[in-house]
């Protein structure tokens, strides 16, 4: 009930009703001291609050559709400008209500004061119209605020999850188990596999502290892991890269690409004809950054994993909080090959170059 409370109290209704009452009540009082006939003003000033009520809900249809439409210069100047309208249309409405209750009404007579009780009205709807853009653009902030805590939340997370699977026991034990025979067999190949191994494991480490790469550092991290898992596989497995120029200078989250290829490998596995493929993508095109980290295989077995649902999640969670509507994702079957895709427009992609604002 309590909860049911709060949201009713944040509502616009709530507001909207509340502050006219309390405007009408505040107009009341002000002039019942000098007021002949104290049950005609409540009258007077209730049609008034009244009438401000139903115009001041017009301007909140017309101002839903302006708050993300319109720079605030522009907002501004429309505010002003619908303000003098219905503050116009306010004095009118009151000056129609005289003439139908009251028989000493005298038009010509309250003429010259009708510019004065227009400008009155268009202050006040001013007034109510700075109140509401105020909480809706403080709304806004406190919901970018709450999204970039999230973002920042669940970029440590995957960090972390990343680093358990990277450091986990059984991947070492794997990796330098390969490194172990090939000692004997390929001391070139076993100090290629070592050094693929510390590059990885460095990078692991230093992106620690960071939430976004250029995309060719992810790219070069993606290629040490699968290096070294190519030599472990050995002809099981074949890995492409099809890297546009274009696209790997722009930042994008840091380990965004690793829990994709990780699952790649470890379904494709199980579904995929020997030798399992995995082509990986990224390319410039209709203004967007485009990523797509593909196996042979089929896509069943994938719905069927709780890991591969908490990685793909977080992926998706990720874009969405550091990216919001600029980005995509999906998991799809495209012929003999599991695509994962991810879409980032580069109206919320940034260069290397340019200076993140976090």
């Amino acid at each position: 009930m309590k909860s049911v409370l709060e949201k009713l109290k944040k509502s616009f209704w709530f507001l909207q009703i509340s502050g006219w009452l309390i405007y009408m009540v505040v107009i009341y009082i002000t002039f019942l001291t000098v007021a002949a006939n104290p049950l005609g003003l409540f009258y007077i000033k209730s049609f008034r609050a009244v009438a401000g009520f139903f115009l001041t809900i017009i301007l909140w249809r017309i101002y839903r559709r302006m708050v993300n439409r319109f720079s605030l210069n522009t907002i501004v100047f429309m505010v002003l400008a619908l303000s003098v309208i219905f503050g116009c249309l306010w004095a009118g409405i009151e000056e129609l209500y005289f003439s139908l209750v009251s028989s000493n009404f005298n038009f010509s007579k309250d003429l010259p004061n009708l510019p004065k009780v227009a400008l009155d009205y268009a202050m006040t709807i001013t007034g109510w119209s700075a109140v509401y853009f105020g909480i809706k653009y403080w709304q806004k902030w406190q919901t970018e605020q709450e999204n970039a805590l999230q973002s920042a939340f669940l970029a440590d997370k995957a960090q972390l999850e990343v680093l358990r699977y990277q450091l986990n026991p059984h991947f070492l034990f794997n990796a330098l188990n390969s490194i172990r025979a090939s000692v004997d067999e390929d001391k070139n190949r076993a100090k290629q596999m070592i050094t693929q191994l510390s590059e990885f494991l460095r990078h692991s480490l230093l992106s620690v502290e960071k939430k976004e790469i250029p995309l060719h550092e992810e790219i070069e991290a993606v290629k040490n892991y699968l290096a070294i898992e190519k030599i472990r596989f050995e002809e099981k497995l074949e890995v492409n890269f099809e890297i546009d120029e274009e696209a790997e200078d722009f930042k994008v989250p840091c380990f965004l690409l690793n829990p994709l290829v990780e699952n790649a490998i470890k379904h494709g596995l199980q579904t995929s004809p020997k030798p399992l493929k995995i082509n990986i993508s990224a390319k410039s095109e209709d203004e967007k950054l485009i990523l797509e980290v593909a196996n042979s295989g089929k896509l069943e077995n994938l719905h069927n994993s709780n890991g591969t649902k908490i990685g793909l999640k977080n992926v998706r969670e990720r874009l969405e909080k550091l990216f919001g509507g600029k980005s995509s994702f999906e998991l799809k079957q495209n012929g003999d090959f599991v695509v994962a895709k991810i879409e980032i427009s580069k109206a919320g992609a940034r260069p290397s170059g340019s200076v993140s604002q976090g």
